[in-house]
This record gives C-alpha cells, structure tokens and sequence, in this order.
C-alpha cells in the first residue's frame, strides 16, 4: 500500500471542525487521484475518482457558501466566483480526459492541489473568524 502524498496538515485549519473535515475529505481523495494515476489504472476508474472529487468539491462549495450567506459574509460573490472557477477547471480537465484531449498527469494533480492549498490558505482563512464568532462549530 502506497503511502499518502498529499495529506490535510493543521496549518490548513479554518478552526470550524465541520469545514476543517470537508478540507481533510478534499485531501484523500486527491490522493486517490494520484495514487490512480501512479497506478496507470483504466480510464473507467479515472472517470470515476475525477467525478468523485468534483461532486465532493461542489457538495463543499455549496455547504460553505450556504455559512457565509447566512452569516453575511461580505466578501461571498467574489468567494464564490472562486469556487465556480475551479469546478469549471476541474469539469474541462474532465470532458478534455473523456474525449481524449487530456492525459491525466501530476501536473494536473499538482494544479488541483496547490489550487486548494491556496484557497484555503488565502480566501477561506478570511471567513473563519466570522463564522466562528457567529458559532458554527
């Protein structure tokens, strides 16, 4: 069994336990994408783990955005124009992979990873105090 390559690290904390396991979710499986990959495994499965990641990330986006409208969040268009950009990202890679237009390579991975790395980082850290003021646990 392979070891974990990309892992959810305490830095990556929004300090809101529901969110917090969501993001660690994201992590395992993007890991699954890469372990798939390493795996040369059929194009069936990779259909499969790339749908599986981008349903997981649309549920996460919606329950996130569902927070931050409730507890106006002032900054929620431009979060959310965020969230849209990626899934349109991930749906091409999907559909460029279906067709045969796109090889499924770390870069890839790499792409999706430090994405979401930054966006939690950057962009969801800016909600955290707010909602957590505001008692979401």
């Amino acid at each position: 069994m392979q070891a974990s390559i990309y892992k959810w690290t305490e830095d990556l904390s929004v300090h809101i336990q529901s969110i917090d396991q969501q993001h660690q979710r994201l992590f395992e499986l993007l890991d699954n994408f890469h372990k798939d990959i390493t795996n040369k495994s059929s194009k069936l499965i990779m259909l499969g783990v790339i749908k599986a990641l981008k349903d997981y990330t649309i549920k996460h986006f919606s329950e996130e955005e569902k927070l931050m409208k409730l507890h106006k969040y002032p900054d929620f268009e431009n979060h959310k124009k965020e969230h849209q950009l990626f899934i349109d990202k991930v749906h091409e890679y999907e559909e460029r992979y279906n067709s045969g237009k796109l090889l499924l390579t770390i870069e890839v991975i790499n792409f999706i990873k430090n994405w979401i790395i930054n966006h939690i980082k950057e962009t969801d850290q800016k909600y955290s105090s707010l909602l957590i003021k505001n008692g979401v646990k």
